[in-house]
């Protein structure tokens, strides 16, 4: 059977796979598996996050853009609002909806193991607002690391 590639295709992505190449907030590692750089990608992008044991990211937002986090493993710190003043954690299993234009920071719970989740979104574009000057009500990270 031939393959017909004016039609949409099913694509996959392995984990090796995986592009570091898209706007990063500290604290956190973003590896897009499809984007605006992908073809056939119209609506969504898709990407795996990963919090280091006992880090923390900075406040950030992503424009217009609605998120759904899946918790894959570790145990997931939301704080969000003006000043970061709310609270949720999340673990494996567990299901994230962040809304559009809402200012929230990620943090790892566990100082010994990671936090990783699939994350979609409802753009193809990579967009990532950080806020340095909320870093006053951010909670900060247990264990420093250096950003790649």
């Amino acid at each position: 059977m031939g393959e017909n590639h004016s039609e949409p295709q099913i694509r996959v992505v392995h984990q090796d796979q995986l592009d570091g190449n898209t706007p990063q907030t500290p604290g956190l590692i973003r590896k897009v598996a499809f984007d605006s750089r992908n073809p056939g990608a119209a609506h969504l992008s898709a990407f795996q996050s990963t919090v280091r044991p006992g880090a923390a990211t900075g406040a950030h937002h992503h424009g217009d853009q609605e998120t759904v986090l899946y918790v894959i493993s570790g145990t997931a710190r939301y704080r969000w609002g003006d000043k970061l003043e709310n609270v949720a954690e999340a673990g494996p299993g567990d299901f994230v909806f962040i809304p559009a234009h809402v200012v929230h920071q990620e943090i790892n719970a566990s100082p010994e193991f990671e936090t990783v989740w699939a994350v979609v979104r409802s753009g193809i574009d990579p967009i990532v607002v950080n806020l340095p000057e909320l870093d006053e009500y951010a909670e900060p990270a247990a264990v420093d690391y250096t950003h790649p």
